[in-house]
C-alpha cells in the first residue's frame, strides 16, 4: 500500500516509512508499543525538519514542540517485516504557540 491511496485522517500527511524489525517484536509476537511511540517521534521531527525547525533553529528561538498529552488507539498488531507508514499533521494551533500534532500509523 502506497501513501497515494491510502485513506488518512487529514490531508497531506508527512510520512515517515518504515519496516517492523525483529529487535521491534515483544513477548507476544508483535510490535512493541514502544516502537509505535518511537516511530511517531521520529515522524514528528522529520515533519519539524522538513518545515525549516531542526534542533539547532529550536535550540536558537529557546522553544521548541514538547508532548504535554499522548493517546494511543491501537487498531491492528504489526509484526516483524511489515511496511509502516507513520503520517503526522499539525492539526490546530492559537497564537500562544500552543499546537496539536496527530499521528496515524
Amino acid at each position: 500500500m502506497t501513501a497515494l491511496n491510502h485513506q488518512w485522517d487529514y490531508p497531506r500527511p508527512h510520512i515517515l516509512h518504515t519496516h517492523v524489525q525483529a529487535a521491534d517484536i515483544d513477548g507476544l509476537n508483535h510490535t512493541n508499543n514502544v516502537v509505535y511511540v518511537d516511530w511517531c517521534q521520529r515522524a514528528a521531527w522529520a515533519h519539524s525538519e522538513a518545515v525549516g525547525l531542526n534542533l539547532d533553529c529550536y535550540r536558537e528561538l529557546d522553544r521548541a514542540m514538547v508532548i504535554t498529552h499522548s493517546e494511543f488507539e491501537y487498531l491492528r498488531a504489526s509484526q516483524q517485516g511489515d511496511e509502516v507508514m507513520a503520517a503526522t499533521w499539525i492539526v490546530e494551533w492559537d497564537q500562544k504557540l500552543t499546537m496539536a500534532r496527530h499521528f496515524q500509523v
